[in-house]
């Protein structure tokens, strides 16, 4: 089931939070979880019933192997444990994700002709994969209370998180669990649930839909494009990806806090980033913080010494890369980030290292300091400029990262870069341009301004430049959805503006998309 759906506007949530409320209200907080794992279970299995037997499957499996690790008493009795679960888990997300991958890489070296199984891939099993094995890990470290099955199944199947993140912890969640009895709706935290909602349906439904047309249709056009088209199909995907998985997780945060439930934040504004350390702290924070927890630091970190270290982060972007797609070009996705992580973090320590050796301020030659206020405006013009130079670098790398993200192979992504650097730069290609016009009340917005000399062509460029640049400037000023529903203040204005969105959000939704993490 989709969060951009009228079942689950108009039908799913109404009832979820409506029995919710009534069961936890009246001090039924086991049947009140019950209720939530049961509409979780409708919404997973609401995609495909096959779905969702994996699933179950996998939360059976997982919630025995942390009760055996309970009642294992030495250290080694539960390492076993926790490596077979890993193995386990692993071994279910290889299957469904990695084998045709693996087949195809086996007869393409080996000349073999092992045919490929064409396995459908269940919905969310990176993410609550991911979530368990980080569960069986804190159970082994001690980190991890033991708990019954209603809530851990709850831990993991809660909807608005399950598909596509964020994903959680179980010191995240568990403590709310326990707070479900006698919890009754409170106005504020629905309002400001529901204003949540609104700004990622709007993401998802009126940017990342009206831009995704154009990209497909550009990548499904590469060897016509031009120069500008094919830095336009660029831009118009980094764009896409942002507000499709960022307007997810705004949604599942703002489901989760209609319910009294906190979910983490997944973005801090990713592309005002000054640096691509700085953009891996703002972007999917909790894949990041996945890594770091159960990857880089086991590997040792930054603690055996600097080439060690590098190793790590390559082998973690490398992995991050693999976990969300089958295949060569997702993990030169990953590759590009890890050694451009690498790059930009060596240099800052180095940099750091040489300014504390440094004196960085004239002094009178007694130590004291002398203020020159020219050089002071003079270095605070050329911060604001190093830190604007940095945003653009980085926005521009990542957006050219993307590109292999997207792209179907190495050689297809390769192609549209070849097409950037060699097309022509004077116009854009009006198939593009016309993808933009599909936005039904901007073009009518454009078609009925009464402006001179507006002909068909021009129309439809306008309307794609409104929306490129208002893109563009949301990313690189505005602050996160969640900061924008922390400042809004409870007023007629503010509650008719979200209105006005919501309805034309809910009017767009005759064509329905899928979300584009969903694949990962």
């Amino acid at each position: 089931m989709l969060f951009n759906s009228y079942i689950f506007i108009f039908l799913f949530f109404p009832l979820c939070i409506t029995g919710f409320y009534l069961l936890a209200g009246h001090d039924r907080d086991v049947l009140a979880r019950i209720w939530l794992i049961g509409f979780s279970l409708w919404f997973y299995g609401f995609f495909s019933p096959a779905y969702l037997i994996i699933m179950v499957v996998s939360i059976l499996l997982n919630y025995l192997l942390t009760q055996c690790m309970y009642q294992r008493g030495p250290k080694n009795e539960k390492k076993a444990i926790l490596i077979a679960g890993v193995i386990i888990n692993l071994g279910l997300l290889g299957y469904f994700k990695y084998l045709d991958f693996a087949i195809s890489n086996l007869n393409f070296i080996f000349g073999t002709n092992i045919p490929l199984k064409e396995i459908l891939l269940p919905l969310g099993i990176s993410f609550f994969t991911f979530q368990q094995i980080g569960f069986l890990a804190d159970t082994y470290r001690g980190e991890a209370e033991r708990v019954g099955f209603i809530d851990y199944a709850l831990f993991v199947s809660f909807f608005p998180q399950l598909v596509a993140g964020p994903i959680v912890t179980q010191a995240e969640m568990l403590p709310q669990f326990k707070t479900i009895r006698g919890r009754k709706p409170e106005a504020e935290k629905i309002a400001r649930g529901l204003s949540l909602f609104i700004l990622g349906l709007s993401k998802k439904v009126l940017i990342a839909d009206s831009l995704g047309r154009a990209v497909d249709a550009g990548y499904d056009m590469i060897p016509q494009l031009g120069g500008l088209d094919s830095f336009l199909v660029m831009l118009w995907y980094a764009l896409q990806l942002y507000f499709d998985f960022s307007g997810y997780c705004d949604m599942a945060r703002g489901l989760a806090g209609m319910l009294g439930f906190e979910l983490p934040v997944n973005f801090d504004s990713p592309y005002q980033a000054d640096d691509i350390t700085d953009f891996w702290h703002r972007w999917h924070r909790t894949l990041t913080r996945f890594f770091t927890g159960y990857v880089y630091i086991p590997l040792g970190g930054s603690r055996r010494g600097e080439v060690r270290t590098i190793v790590n982060i390559l082998t973690v972007y490398l992995l991050s890369g693999l976990w969300h797609g089958a295949g060569w070009n997702y993990i030169l996705w990953g590759a590009l980030h890890g050694v451009a992580y690498s790059i930009v973090r060596t240099v800052q320590r180095h940099m750091h290292s040489c300014g504390d050796s440094a004196r960085t301020a004239d002094d009178d030659g007694a130590g004291h300091p002398v203020i020159n206020p020219g050089s002071t405006a003079l270095r605070s013009v050329g911060r604001i400029a190093c830190r604007a130079a940095g945003r653009i670098v980085t926005f521009l790398y990542v957006s050219f990262a993307w590109i292999y993200f997207r792209a179907d192979s190495i050689s297809q992504g390769t192609e549209l870069i070849r097409r950037m650097f060699s097309g022509t730069w004077r116009s854009v290609n009006y198939t593009l341009a016309d993808k933009f016009v599909e936005i039904d009340e901007l073009w009518y917005i454009v078609k009925f301004s009464g402006l001179p000399g507006i002909n068909f062509p021009l129309a439809h460029n306008l309307v794609m430049i409104a929306v490129t640049i208002a893109a563009l400037v949301t990313v690189s000023v505005v602050p996160n959805a969640d900061k924008c529903v922390q400042k809004m203040k409870p007023g007629i204005v503010n509650a008719v503006l979200l209105g006005v969105l919501g309805l034309w959000c809910v009017l767009s939704l005759s064509e329905v998309s899928t979300f584009l993490y969903f694949n990962f």
